[in-house]
């Protein structure tokens, strides 16, 4: 009997020290991945349309652009993955054997798909200026550049779809569990219809995005996640 005590709360200490890392990864996704935000994004209002006005949008900053969209970026995707695997682990727990545990599955697959497109996004926004930082002889051409943006801009678009479906999972999952607080629970149905309309409201759809992943991994951090005893 002690033994099994014993095994169990060795259990719940690994699951307590992993949400810990995953809810410090999501903390340090969003403060790498901001930054890109401020300096620039490819549906920004006072982005240039002309030749010569998108040569100089990047041509002002090139350097900085290419770090915090690029370099940035790649350390933002790293911490990324650990929040979604982390978080995963946690929800699949609070959900057990029921219904097959598809939420908690839904709520990976949303994630997944949301780094992918995204950080494709990102590959693609960064290779004009990619481009004239390493060969010397390349000649740029403003109609590759719109077409990079436009298909960056897509590319987030499309990104969002995961992000609302890795919202909305959680969400439901958390209605039915208590694993996350349920004012965070009625909220993300608020984040994942503001995501999914990214299309017409770009900024806000992926700040309230960033947002939310950042109270969550604060939770998860704080070891403030975990089905409620009384819905368990």
């Amino acid at each position: 009997m002690r033994r099994r005590v014993s095994e169990s709360g060795g259990r719940r200490t690994t699951a307590g020290n992993a949400a810990r890392i995953g809810g410090l990864g999501g903390i340090l996704y969003v403060l790498l991945f901001v930054p890109a935000y401020i300096v620039g994004y490819p549906d920004a209002p006072d982005r240039a349309s002309t030749d010569q006005g998108v040569f100089d949008y990047f041509a002002e900053g090139a350097g900085t652009f290419l770090f915090f969209n690029g370099t940035l970026s790649i350390l933002a995707l790293f911490f990324l993955l650990w929040f979604l695997g982390a978080l995963h682990s946690v929800l699949q727990s609070a959900e057990g054997n029921e219904e097959g545990g598809w939420l908690s599955s839904a709520a990976l697959v949303g994630g997944v798909v949301f780094a992918t497109l995204s950080f494709a996004g990102v590959a693609v926004e960064i290779v004009h200026p990619a481009t004239l930082s390493r060969f010397e002889d390349f000649e740029p051409d403003s109609q590759l550049v719109f077409m990079t943006l436009a298909l960056a801009s897509w590319l987030y678009h499309f990104c969002q779809v995961g992000t609302s479906v890795l919202v909305t999972a959680t969400s439901l999952l958390a209605l039915r569990t208590g694993v996350l607080p349920t004012w965070l629970a009625w909220a993300g149905f608020v984040v994942a219809l503001l995501a999914l309309l990214h299309v017409i409201i770009p900024l806000l759809g992926a700040l309230v995005g960033l947002l939310w992943i950042a109270v969550v991994s604060v939770l998860m951090l704080l070891g403030s996640v975990g089905p409620s005893p009384a819905r368990r």
